[in-house]
């Protein structure tokens, strides 16, 4: 597959597609209980540093080459935002 024929933004949407998607299917085929996370759960909490990173690789590059990365930024500014208010909402 040749990543070179999609968009950056593109790449950042699908990542979160795919992986909250992943999340979910694990979160319902793989229970857990009260002493062991829930696999869904386990890729929920890992999420966050996996964003960081590529976020920060992503602002790295908009301030360091001449292609505008803003727009993925902002991808990642609202799916984070989504995310939070999300689980907010679930919590009452």
């Amino acid at each position: 597959m040749n990543l070179n024929q999609y968009s950056k933004e593109t790449i950042t949407l699908a990542f979160y597609i795919v992986y909250i998607s992943l999340a979910y299917i694990l979160y319902l085929l793989f229970p857990g209980n009260e002493k062991t996370p829930n696999s869904g759960v386990l890729f929920m909490f890992l999420l966050i540093p996996i964003s960081l990173v590529y976020a920060s690789v992503q602002a790295y590059k908009h301030f360091n080459s001449d292609k505008s990365y803003i727009k993925c930024i902002f991808i990642h500014a609202v799916a984070w935002f989504s995310i939070i208010t999300f689980l907010t909402n679930l919590k009452k």
